[in-house]
Order: C-alpha cells, then structure tokens, then sequence
C-alpha cells in the first residue's frame, strides 16, 4: 500500500502596525482526492500586492486565484512546468487587467508558491516573498529575493546586514503584472518527516530574522507558530502586511515512477531518506521560464478542498481582519527592452499619435471618469459607515471593521478633485465615521471588560529625580508602614533606593540610605518588608559564592529604613549565573538566577525572613526560553513570565519544580489600536491582534529596558495576579483559580492546589488599556490598602516617566477620565 503525504498547515495574515490596508492574499489547495494528491500533491502561495486605488489587493487576490485554479486545471504531471504555468497565466491577467483600467494602471503583486507532491516539495517565486525551509532544527531560504539589495548581495557588494536596512530594500527588481513577460524561478527540495516550509511575505521576512524564524518554528506547531511569527514582526515594528503559511511534513508520501529527485549545489541528487540532505545546502533553479503574454484567460473555479483566496486563519486560529483597500506602494524596477528601428517615420508618427490620445484621455478622465470614481468611494464609505450604525450594538467587532474599510474609501478621495456637493459630503461623513467609531469601540471595550486609562480623578503624575534627571526606575515596590500607610520605593539605573512622594501634581524620587556599600541589584517587598539584593563592590569580591547578600527592612510612616537581622547570604555558584528577578509573598523572598551559557535551566533560591539561619538548596528548573518577570502567591504559587510572551506557573516547594502552562477561563479579547479620546478622522485603524484563548500568552515582551511585567495582590480577600502587555498597550487583570482567600493566614491567598500547578486558572476581571497613556508600562505595584494599581509608564526614549493609578477595587471601580 502506496503511502500518503500527511501534512499540518497554518496560515495568518495581518494588516500590521504602519499599513491602513490589507494588501496580502494567501490560500492552500489540499486536494481530497486522493488520486488527485497523488498526482497534482497540495499548492500554497503567498502574494503581496502593489498599487494604488486597491490594486494592489486585486492584483495579489488575481495571483491567488489564477494560480490556484490554473495549476489543478493543468492535466500534466509535470509539477514544475504547471506551476510555472499557473503563474503565467497570473501574471497574463493581472497585466490585462491593468491595462484596461486607468486606476489599476502598474498594479502588480509578488507570489510564492509550493506544490508538495510524495516526498518533494516545488517552489516557484517572483518577486521578494520568500519560502524558507526548517530541516533537523536547521533552517534555509530555499527561494532568491528578485530585488535590487539581494542582487548586490549575491554579488557580493552588499553584506546581508547592510540589505536588511538599506534605503533601496524595498526595490522589486521582477514581480506579476507590470510587464507581459515574467521569469519564473521554480526550486525542489526533497522532503523527509518533520520538515517545515514557512512560505511569507516581506513583512514577515523583514521584521523577522531567519533565527528567530527558525526557533519559533522548532518550538511550536503550526498552528502557534503562525500566530507568534505574525506577533513578533509587530512587536518589532509592523511595518508592512504580514503574512505567513506554515506547512509541517507530518509523513511524505510515494511518489509516481520516473520522478527525478532535486539536485543540491555540490551534491548529486538526494533521494528520500537520505541523511546529506542538510538545511544549508544551496538549493538548485529547476527552470526559470520567460513567459509571453496571453490573450484567453479561463475564469476562475473552486476545487475541492480549496482554501479561499481571502485572508483566513489556520484550523485553530482566527485570522486577523484585514481591510480590503489599498495605499500607494512601490513600483517593480523592471527594465523593458527597447526594440530598434531602422527608419524613424513610423515611430515619430505613432509617438505623436499616442500623445494625441493621452490628452484625450486625461481629459476624458478629469472631467468625465475621475469625478465618478470620487463618488463611487464616497458611495461605497456611506454605506460602510450605515452599516456600522447598525451592528454596533450586537457586534461592535464587524462595526469597527466596516468603519476601517469607510475611512479607507474616503481616504481613496484625496487625491481625487470633489465637487462641492461632494467636498459638503465627504466632510458630513468624517464628522460620522468619528461619531460611529466612538460608539463602536465604546460598545467594544464594555464587551470585552476594558476600561481606558487614566481613571476619572486620576490623572498621571510626571516623576522628578531630584538628583539626577538622566536616572530611570527600574522596578517599584510598595510595603505597607502602619495600618494606614503605605511607602511606595523604587530602584534606580544608578543601582540607588529612591523613596517616592507626592508634591502637588508631581511624584518626587529622593534617595533613601539603605545603610550598606553594596551595590543593589534587586528590589521587591510585600506588606511587611521591603527587600534589597545587593552585591559586594567589586574590589571586594572574591569570586565565592557568598557575594550576594538579601537584607530584610521595616519601613516607619515617613519612608525610613530598619534592617531587621544582619542580611542573609546568597549562595550561588558560578554554574548557576547571576540573580535576574526577585519577588516576594507573605515573608517568602524568591531569587531566580539565570546563566547566559545556560539558557535552559535556572535556580530558584525560597529565603524564608523569619529564619534567617536556614540556607535555601537552589531548585534546579528546565525553562523553555529565559525568565522576564516572576510574581508570587501563597503557597509558593509562583508565576514566570517568558521572553516568548508564555506564563507558566509552579510551586516552589516542590522537589524538582516542574512550570505548566497557565490555563485561562474564557476568551480574553484584544483592545482595539484606537485612543478614544484623541480620536479623529486620520487616525489610522489596525486590527488588534489575535484573542487570548485557552492559554494566558501575550506578545513577546520587548528586553530593551528592564521592567516588571508582572504583579500580585489580594484585593476584596481574592487573589489578583496583574499582567502587562505593552504590545496592546494594556494591563490584564486575572482573578486566580476564582475563589476566596483563605482568612487563617496573615496575608492571605487562595487556597490553590500545590500537588500540581497544571491545575491554576485564571479569569479575566478587567483590562486597562490606552496607547497614549500606557504607551511602555515599566514597573506596577498594588497598593495593599487603597486596592489601587501603581503605574509607572515612559516613553521609548526613556525621558517622560509617569505614574498612573488605576482602582482595582471591583471591575467597575475605575472609570475613564473624561
């Protein structure tokens, strides 16, 4: 019994950060006939699509549709000579088509396509969407970039680097429908279990480098891996359309007789199985096909088992929404040739014949068809915006995607000239796109328990560091002095203890003495204590084990420190790194100490403060990826924040401490892009990012700055553990396990399940989100009396700290400052 390829496919587009529009089109076809599989095997593409007034979606939707149809109607079994096909007749139609609209004048679009047919996998490009290729943990780029840098590149006058941020990056050098003739690049690569293709557009392959491509691709299936790709080119800016197919090789299948297996640069043919095919071979160009003109186009059909050509998600992922107008991009660099002439009567004739016409037409189009156009948009956006009116009660969602495609058709109006009913128009329609769009993000937030920040009578207060302005806070600390106060402190870059206090609108930083030489390394408190981790100067260190040391401080109503006991040694030896974070819980001080030559593994050191003689044994814990922020609970329920944007939770006590994943109750939704109380006819929509299900991930945070990401607390006797998301520009309140505190202990806590951290659920209580008041969330404490969440916030550049108090009381406790 012959064997059949069995595949694991994900696909997700996104609009991105920068880009108004969506302009990618991707689709798969995998076949369920199985004579058809055998024969034809599974197509993926990728098309990224360029040009003015939604162009360029026509003309990657035109690729995507042509191909996909075309390749399946091709009888041969010649997988390259029918991709190649497909793409010429793609290329054939999106040409014929901008010649006979004005508006779609130059349009054309880049494409990259996979058939997966037994054990080898065909991959056609044009232009600079890319396939790459994951093979034994090692990654490749199996398709060449046909633009301006990476030809300087292979030709060894631009560095890989210098390409990646050169001014001339986004120059085409060949793509679909912009000349009648196009080269089709077609690769092969033989295909064995496990290997992944990643088929992307630029604006994954931009933002995202091969490495960290290659390791989330290692780390996840498809079906996450698409989603976390699509993240990590928006944490890294978003600048373009993002999109992405992953395609994991669960088994490869037979194939017919008398195929021929590729060939690598430098290696004969590699046939199934064979362990020389590595992932840094150079991949071999199959053919590479000038392709005429066609005039007799088949329409398009659907096949069985075809993925539409519209953006979709994978099976397990939602797709992100994405608006269906365009913006202006670059044109191909396409060089035509010129045909030479012997006499120079004809073309001086048809030159001034032609330019006869061109006046002619662009009369025609000023006074006749440009007018008309205007209209159609201001049409077509009054019926978006009606729309939304509508549904914005019952679904906000599809309300603030239909505004984003109305103020993405009345931005289509600007270059175009209006009439005076048109100008009165256009200008009552911006008036109700704001209008509608506050009503819509207004209904959305309440949905999906989002409150805008600031609070109402809350204002955020500047911070002033009185000693040194160029100083930032590194993290904050709240720790209560009597029944009635609490002194909020904080650790400086300068390795100093600042204490914080309010003047009139202003949140003054002045030094505390912690009464110690040492340099502190790590600040943290709970209700009881304020703790210092400290390091020996370096002149009197000797390399043991003992140059750490934690102290233990009673704070007085006015800020001021006593050491209580003589400081506790950290034992850490050179194998287990240096203390990164440190937390604390009801007398329980957590140290997590990390390695850089070990980035599997760190320790855990549990000091309890009130035995001061007892040295903690580090726990040795297997991490996935490097620690960002802990936050603890009783118990010794502790939370771990990845640099892949995971929260894992476990319980210290344990043996050998084993971290879970933290499972979520619920759907939590994302906050729309949009600041309602700045909003106006240009902002610019984005659709937000994928929802949290299942699990408590967000976007990989950003390791430029030191920061706390995460915080907990008991408020109304019910634990709280507070998650900042600077992606989404929010915090996340969870409520954890959902139950009551338990009244016998001092501090309290929820009485979790310590034989298993599996077992710890967290529920959505509220979010806090606003893009310009939490434009980077530094450092967060709560306040164990007030019940209110401390902010500290600043800007990228480091130079605009503010402190933003948030009332977690109850869910609606806090709300928006008017």
């Amino acid at each position: 019994m012959s064997r059949q390829l069995r595949l694991d496919v994900a696909q997700l587009t996104d609009v991105g950060r920068k880009r108004p529009h969506n302009e990618d089109n991707m689709a798969y076809v995998i076949p369920k006939d199985s004579q058809v599989m055998a024969k034809k095997g599974a197509l993926f593409i990728v098309a990224d699509g360029m040009g003015g007034h939604a162009a360029g979606e026509v003309a990657s939707e035109i690729a995507v549709d042509t191909v996909s149809n075309a390749y399946y109607q091709d009888e041969s079994d010649d997988i390259p000579l029918s991709l190649m096909n497909a793409i010429k007749r793609a290329n054939a139609l999106i040409h014929q088509r901008a010649a006979e609209n004005m508006m779609r004048s130059g349009m054309g679009t880049t494409c990259v396509a996979a058939v997966l047919r037994g054990s080898i996998a065909y991959i056609a490009n044009v232009g600079d969407s890319r396939a790459y290729m994951v093979h034994n943990g090692h990654s490749k780029q199996v398709s060449q970039d046909h633009s301006w840098v990476e030809e300087q590149v292979r030709a060894g006058l631009l560095t890989k680097d210098q390409a990646r941020s050169h001014a001339q990056r986004n120059v085409i050098t060949r793509c679909l429908g912009t000349q009648s003739e196009v080269e089709v690049d077609v690769f092969s690569e033989t295909l064995q279990e496990g290997d992944t293709f990643v088929l992307c557009s630029d604006g994954l392959s931009g933002p995202v480098t091969e490495d960290d491509l290659r390791a989330i691709i290692n780390q996840y299936l498809p079906s996450e891996s698409v989603y976390h790709l699509v993240e990590r080119a928006n944490a890294n800016g978003g600048p373009d359309n993002i999109t992405a197919i992953v395609i994991r090789v669960l088994e490869p299948g037979d194939d017919p007789p008398g195929v021929l297996y590729p060939v690598h640069a430098g290696n004969a043919s590699s046939a199934p199985g064979d362990s020389t095919h590595v992932a840094d071979e150079s991949t071999a160009v199959l053919g590479r096909i000038a392709t005429p003109s066609l005039t007799t186009i088949p329409s398009p059909r659907m096949d069985e088992g075809r993925s539409p050509s519209r953006p979709l998600g994978s099976a397990n992922e939602q797709a992100l929404p994405a608006a269906s107008s365009s913006i202006p991009a670059s044109h191909a660099a396409v060089t035509v040739p010129r045909k030479r002439r012997s006499r120079l009567l004809f073309p001086t004739v048809a030159i001034s014949l032609l330019l006869v016409l061109a006046l002619i037409g662009t009369a025609g189009y000023l006074f006749f068809i440009r007018p008309t156009y205007a209209q159609a948009f201001l049409d077509q956006a009054n019926s978006k915006i009606g729309a939304a009116q509508k549904e914005s009660t019952s679904n906000p969602t599809q309300a603030l995607r239909d505004l984003s495609l109305a103020q993405a058709q009345l931005h289509d109006t600007v270059n175009v000239s209006l009439d005076s009913a048109q100008t009165t128009q256009f200008q009552q329609l911006q008036q109700n796109l704001v209008a509608s769009t506050r009503q819509a993000l207004t209904n959305y937030n309440k949905l999906s328990l989002i409150t805008t920040v600031p609070c109402a009578g809350s204002l955020p207060s500047p911070v002033s560091n009185v000693d040194n302005q160029s100083v930032h806070i590194v993290t904050t600390a709240m720790v209560k002095s009597d029944t009635t106060h609490v002194q909020t402190f904080a650790l400086g870059s300068d390795n100093m203890v600042y204490l914080l206090n309010t003047n009139g609108n202003t949140l003054n930083a002045t030094k505390v003495d912690p009464k110690t030489s040492d340099r502190v390394l790590l600040l943290s408190g709970d209700t009881q204590h304020l703790y210092l981790l400290t390091e020996l100067p370096v002149s009197k260190q000797t390399g043991s084990k003992s140059d750490y040391t934690l102290h233990v401080y009673n704070v007085d109503p006015k800020g001021a420190l006593s050491e209580v006991g003589g400081g506790m040694p950290v034992q850490l030896t050179p194998a287990s790194g240096l203390p990164k974070l440190m937390t604390a819980w009801d007398n329980d001080v957590y140290i997590i100490a990390m390695s850089s030559n070990q980035t599997d593994q760190a320790q855990i050191l549990d000091f309890n403060v009130t035995q001061p003689d007892t040295q903690p044994q580090p726990q040795t814990l297997s991490i996935s990826s490097p620690v960002v922020s802990v936050a603890a609970l009783s118990n010794k329920q502790l939370f771990l924040l990845h640099s892949d944007g995971t929260v894992k939770s476990l319980v210290a006590s344990s043996t050998k401490p084993l971290e879970a994943p933290v499972a979520l109750t619920g759907i939590v939704p994302t906050p729309w892009p949009l600041d309602i109380q700045h909003l106006s006819a240009n902002t610019a929509f984005s659709a937000p990012s994928p929802d949290m299900s299942k699990f408590v991930t967000i976007p990989p945070p950003s390791l430029a700055q030191p920061q706390t990401y995460m915080a907990t607390g008991l408020v109304n006797r019910v634990n709280h553990l507070y998650l900042a998301d600077n992606t989404n520009h929010r915090v996340l309140d969870f409520i954890v396990n959902g139950g009551q505190a338990n009244t016998n202990r001092n501090v309290g806590g929820n009485v979790l399940n310590t034989s298993n951290s599996a077992n710890v659920q967290l529920q959505l209580s509220s979010q806090y989100a606003s893009p310009s008041a939490l434009p980077i969330i530094q450092s967060m404490a709560l306040d164990p009396i007030a019940n209110r969440l401390d902010l500290l916030t600043n800007t990228t550049d480091m130079t605009n700290a503010r402190q933003t108090a948030i009332d977690v009381s109850s869910a609606t406790a806090c709300s928006s400052a008017p």
